[in-house]
């Protein structure tokens, strides 16, 4: 059951399919359980949709239960849901950001999913409550779950993430598609806000005796100057682009794991935000592997925007050597 309602006195409307978003209206879609760390995504969206015409979308999930999916009980739960929106969006209707509730009964993770769909998104603002390494292998967590279902672009915020009129931003990048296409969303949403940036490129690179690889014969043949040189020269290039847009960008090589140098980076520059690309893997080869944006999620200490490619491509970008040599 899905039911979409609100007071447009308060600046919180309902949705409306002949709605024309203008080509410069920012989408976000932000899931709230009322916990600390989701009314923190709400302040989030505040910061970053102000100034600007921007929709928010504020997603509530009512667990299925034998009252909740009753007709009744349900349109109860559902309207006090909405009341508890209302008041928890406040701040943003007061600012002119359009407020937009979507509640409905079901797994937290497919309510959001449907919400996206339903409404679009140009980006999925989550609240990160931290679980435990044990919980989250057993149990899994709402954020992991709609990161893997779900193709928009995503920043995900602990209660302790407060947002800022100035952000520290480190961007990781091993210069594939998905980081490249995580940089892009990222200035879209971000330098269009009130926002003031201030930007740090980092590239990892693998030392030979770090690689475990089927490539391993080739590796002594690699010139690593020449990588770290070509590595430097790259996120040069990544920094340019945000220098055209009058944002103050260094750059940093580390020799090192992906996951472990941006962790390290982040932590001593004091990094507000990281920004790093994600890639769609099978649950048989996130169990086995991992990734690095989902080690990274679980292992900041502040906030982390991720994006990746619709589509993948189906032939590589790097020769096998490079692949080994430089993070993924």
């Amino acid at each position: 059951m899905q039911n979409d309602r609100a007071t447009t006195a308060s600046g919180v409307q309902p949705p409306s399919a002949d709605t024309q978003l203008a080509p410069d209206e920012l989408r976000i879609v932000v899931p709230i359980d009322f916990s600390q760390s989701s009314l923190r995504a709400l302040q989030w969206a505040e910061s970053i949709a102000s100034g600007r015409r921007a929709v928010v979308t504020v997603v509530h999930a009512i667990e299925p239960t034998p009252l909740s999916v009753t007709g009744d009980a349900a349109e109860s739960l559902v309207v006090r849901a909405e009341d508890r929106i209302r008041t928890a969006s406040a701040a943003l209707a007061a600012h002119g950001i359009v407020v937009v509730p979507h509640c409905a009964v079901g797994r937290p993770w497919q309510v959001v999913r449907d919400a996206v769909e339903q409404h679009g998104a140009d980006l999925v603002l989550l609240g990160n409550r931290g679980l435990s390494p044990i919980k989250r292998t057993i149990l899994g967590s709402n954020a992991d779950r709609v990161l893997r279902t779900v193709a928009s672009p995503a920043l995900v915020v602990r209660a302790a993430d407060m947002p800022r009129g100035h952000l520290r931003v480190l961007v990781a990048t091993d210069f594939s598609a998905d980081a490249a296409e995580a940089i892009l969303d990222f200035r879209r949403v971000f330098l269009q806000s009130l926002v003031r940036l201030e930007v740090r490129v980092v590239h990892a690179t693998i030392p030979p005796g770090m690689i475990e690889s089927v490539d391993m014969p080739l590796i002594e043949r690699v010139d690593w100057s020449r990588i770290d040189s070509n590595a430097h020269e790259l996120a040069e290039q990544v920094a340019r682009e945000f220098r055209s847009a009058g944002v103050e960008t260094s750059v940093v090589v580390r020799r090192g794991t992906a996951a472990r140098t941006i962790l390290s980076e982040a932590r001593d520059w004091h990094a507000d935000l990281i920004v790093l690309g994600r890639r769609g893997m099978s649950g048989f080869e996130r169990m086995i592997l991992g990734s690095t944006a989902e080690r990274v999620l679980h292992a900041a200490s502040c906030a982390v925007f991720t994006a990746q490619c619709a589509t993948v491509a189906s032939t590589p970008s790097a020769s096998s050597s490079q692949r080994a040599a430089i993070i993924s």
